[in-house]
């Protein structure tokens, strides 16, 4: 049985969709019903993710465990939810993992790999939360490191880093489908400097089941191309067929910006800005080889939005 946490987030519900397409037994541990789930044919645990009873109750010994479930914090107000969801959640789930002899995946982020301003990278040595500014960053970072401590006492888990992840059955949606549909309403649109490295959710599911069945023990970036945020915009454009009057602002100007409002913070600014050049080759030998090109997860992502968010 392969057990799913954060099951209706953008990369559990696909993770649960691809197991489902391959034949296996799935069970989701959720706060409450989701139509992202909807018609499935899995087994759906309604409780409290956070109570020990619950979790012992649903996971069985030699599931297969994917902890998806995790919370983002991209205005960093929420200290508290952060570290509860990202940390303690965590910390529950690998200490029963190692109790029950499951195997566990853990889906951690690459917000958590301090890095440095220049250069390509890769999987750290070592995890550092004080390194690190956010309350999400730090919060992933203080899960990762004890997963790797519990590793060194027997546990069975593998922890994947994913990069930026686009593409279909974003129902929530996520910050980057929110953005991607944000592109999408408007005709002109205000650009800043920086970027991020993509990878398509599918990939990132096979990717996460492929690890889910091996034997291999170890932390492996997810990743795939990297794109300018002018870039992104302009793919957006191809993909809808629309033509966008992009600006180019410089940053100050877009963090003076964010004072006048709530939809923006001064971490997202950071975060474009941020180094965005990350490693795949583990990824490439130990999971998944082929990746999906920008060019379609942007048009199946623009294809899948526009239908399910007409407004």
């Amino acid at each position: 049985m392969y057990i799913v946490t954060g099951a209706t987030g953008h990369i559990g519900n696909n993770v649960v969709r691809y197991l489902v397409s391959l034949n296996k037994e799935v069970r989701v541990l959720v706060r409450r019903y989701d139509d992202s789930l909807k018609n499935l044919p899995i087994d759906i645990k309604i409780g409290d993710v956070f109570s020990l009873t619950f979790l012992d109750e649903s996971i069985d010994e030699k599931d297969i465990v994917i902890h998806c479930a995790g919370f983002i914090d991209l205005l960093n107000k929420e200290k508290y939810q952060s570290f509860r969801t990202n940390y303690q959640g965590t910390k529950r789930i690998a200490d029963l993992c190692l109790r029950k002899n499951n195997r566990l995946i853990y889906i951690s982020s690459v917000d958590a790999i301090p890095k440095k301003k220049r250069g390509l990278v890769s999987e750290p040595l070592e995890i550092n939360p004080k390194k690190l500014k956010t309350y999400y960053a730090k919060s992933k970072a203080l899960a990762t490191d004890y997963i790797l401590n519990q590793i060194r006492l027997g546990l069975n888990a593998m922890i994947l880093y994913p990069s930026a992840v686009i593409g279909i059955n974003d129902y929530k949606p996520s910050a980057a489908g929110r953005e991607i549909l944000n592109v999408m309403k408007h005709r002109v649109i205000f650009s800043l400097k920086g970027g991020y490295n993509f990878i398509d959710v599918t990939d990132v599911a096979k990717a996460i089941v492929i690890a889910s069945n091996s034997n291999l023990i170890d932390h492996i970036i997810l990743s795939n191309t990297d794109q300018t945020i002018h870039q992104l915009y302009e793919a957006i454009e191809d993909a809808t067929n629309t033509k966008k009057f992009i600006i180019p602002i410089p940053s100050f100007i877009a963090r003076l910006a964010v004072l006048f409002t709530s939809k923006y913070s001064q971490m997202m600014i950071s975060a474009i800005e941020d180094n965005y050049h990350y490693s795949n080759l583990k990824m490439k030998k130990y999971l998944l080889s082929e990746l999906t090109p920008f060019t379609k997860t942007i048009k199946e992502t623009t294809a899948w939005l526009q239908a399910h968010y007409k407004e």
